[in-house]
């Protein structure tokens, strides 16, 4: 599961690819299963550098450039004078049919129709964006980056919702690289510009975090948190970066103190996430269970992940596949089954079930789902399956780091 915290939807497309907040993954994996953070939460791909040939756009500077929103601003005069722009438009057909790909997950051919659409010279503003939002899905952040930067540049100079969004991206793609210095003033210039921005608070927090900078990032979690006061999931995905830090009581103790002051105002399944998260998993379960039937997909990933954490792997599996029986096939839960049930080393049901996620096509799960299903494959002894699978894997996420030390062990695997 995943945390959106980018910004402004633009175009209908919501894609969450902030490195920031992440959501309980699946527990008790085996080492070689894997939980992407995909494109949505999509991880990873090849890298091209024709971005560059389609304009003669300065593209040396690699830097944030904050400023730039604050000279865009006080041009305009307001943030909002000019929202977005449509890509709707006659002269902009291969942006607009990039950006449809985007939302199918093709990301390789949204490639291309953004690059035909700036050596056609459409809108380069709209091209370079949806370029950049591609490579993100590819996990191309560097090209990613530079697209992001292309596209504010060629902004037509004035602060618009798109302009702040593309910010967000761009700061993301500068979190996935590690540059978090960078994502830092770009969070610090919308902060500047937007003072009660909660996302802006909460991303420049975990960019400070990641510096180790734990009590200047501290007052930024503060500050998210008094904008979001009854924002459950913001104060769990501020726990989690805390914890990954290597703060987890610090984290524990805003959870505890969140818990007493809401407890009055919280549904069963807000307690039964916070109490999940601070490791009291019988409350947990006992908040949770009464959305066994429920459509709510994120609690009831969590109420199996608790049942996972208590070791009732069964009855786990039962929680899952009852949602499957009973709504439409979705990929989450689809890979939360496949790895309960490798857990219980039952690899044959494992593998149908990761086969049926796939099956289903896009999804913010698909490469994971991948993944899995060649794991699964090396568990039934079908390793010239699971090879031939990584490959034609390796091809779509070629910088996939995981998948490049599987295919290594996989090479030594004979039937």
């Amino acid at each position: 599961m995943q945390s959106a915290r980018v910004g402004i939807a633009v175009l209908g497309m919501v894609l969450t690819m902030c490195s920031c907040g992440k959501k309980p993954e699946d527990t008790k994996k085996p080492d070689s299963t894997k939980s992407t953070e995909s494109a949505g939460d999509t991880e990873t791909t090849e890298s091209t550098d024709t971005a560059d040939t389609a304009d003669t756009t300065d593209t040396a500077d690699t830097t944030a450039d904050p400023d730039r929103i604050n000279d865009m601003a006080s041009s305009a005069g307001t943030e909002d004078t000019k929202s977005t722009k449509s890509a709707k438009n006659t002269k902009n057909t291969n942006v607009l049919a990039g950006m449809e790909l985007v939302e199918q997950y093709n990301f390789q051919g949204a490639v291309e129709n953004f690059e035909t659409a700036l050596l056609n010279n459409e809108d380069k503003e709209l091209a370079y964006r949806g370029l950049g939002i591609a490579y993100m899905g590819l996990g191309d952040y560097a090209d990613a980056e530079t697209a992001f930067l292309n596209s504010v540049r060629n902004a037509e100079g004035t602060a618009t919702a798109l302009v702040y969004d593309t910010n967000y991206y761009l700061a993301s793609a500068y979190m996935k690289q590690g540059k978090y210095a960078d994502a830092e003033k770009i969070y610090s210039a919308i902060i500047g510009l937007k003072k009660k921005e909660k996302d802006a608070y909460y991303l420049r927090a975990c960019a400070i975090l990641r510096q180790n900078r734990y009590d200047e990032a501290v007052l930024d979690f503060e500050k998210a948190f008094a904008l979001g006061s009854d924002d459950v999931e913001l104060v769990t995905d501020a726990f989690v970066e805390m914890q990954a830090a290597g703060y987890t009581e610090q984290g524990r103790k805003y959870l505890e103190e969140f818990m007493k002051k809401r407890e009055k105002s919280l549904d069963n399944g807000e307690k039964g996430v916070i109490c999940y998260y601070l490791e009291d998993y019988e409350n947990a379960r006992i908040y949770l269970d009464s959305y066994v039937n429920e459509d709510d997909v994120q609690r009831l990933q969590i109420l199996g992940q608790t049942y996972e954490k208590l070791g009732d792997m069964n009855y786990a599996a039962v929680v899952y596949q009852k949602y499957l029986e009973s709504h439409e096939p979705n990929a989450a839960i689809y890979n939360s089954l496949g790895v309960c049930l490798m857990n219980q080393q039952k690899y044959d049901e494992a593998l149908a079930v990761f086969e049926s996620g796939v099956a289903m096509g896009a999804s913010d799960y698909l490469q994971e789902l991948k993944f899995n299903l060649i794991v699964a494959n090396e568990y039934t002894g079908n390793f010239e399956q699971a090879k031939a699978m990584m490959q034609e894997y390796l091809q779509t996420y070629p910088d996939d780091a995981q998948a490049k030390r599987e295919n290594e062990f996989l090479k030594t695997c004979h039937e």
